[in-house]
């Protein structure tokens, strides 16, 4: 009789980069969320999540909205949120997200920063 070894599940990445540019809509920002694949989503492993906006010009409403929901149906299996700008006010507003969604999301300037973050983050006991 012989035995199957199944292969071990591939774990998914540490941290999903989503990178947007230009002015943002509601069709490039699906494309983009469509990177972070719903089985990883659902591993016993929860990513990070860097966003990087540095070449974003603006969004629609639309846009802003879609992130909303989203960010709402997998907050629960995401480690945290690193979004990267340069803008201030944005930094501000990323604050006020993160207290009303009791969801950790940081902004930064730069990706090694968020990087560096969400490693320490995933050091820290549970």
């Amino acid at each position: 009789m012989m035995a199957t070894i199944a292969a071990p599940t591939p774990r998914p990445p540490e941290n999903f980069l989503v990178e947007l540019t230009g002015h943002l809509t509601e069709a490039a920002l699906t494309q983009q969320l469509g990177k972070v694949r719903e089985t990883d989503l659902l591993s016993v492993y929860k990513p990070g999540l860097i966003v990087d906006c540095r070449a974003m010009t603006g969004y629609d409403a639309q846009a802003r909205e879609l992130f909303t929901v989203w960010n709402a149906r997998h907050r629960h299996r995401l480690m945290a949120v690193a979004v990267i700008t340069e803008n201030r006010l944005w930094h501000m507003i990323l604050a006020t997200m993160s207290m009303a969604s009791k969801q950790q999301i940081k902004p930064f300037s730069r990706v090694q920063d968020a990087q560096l973050w969400l490693s320490r983050l995933r050091k820290l006991p549970l």
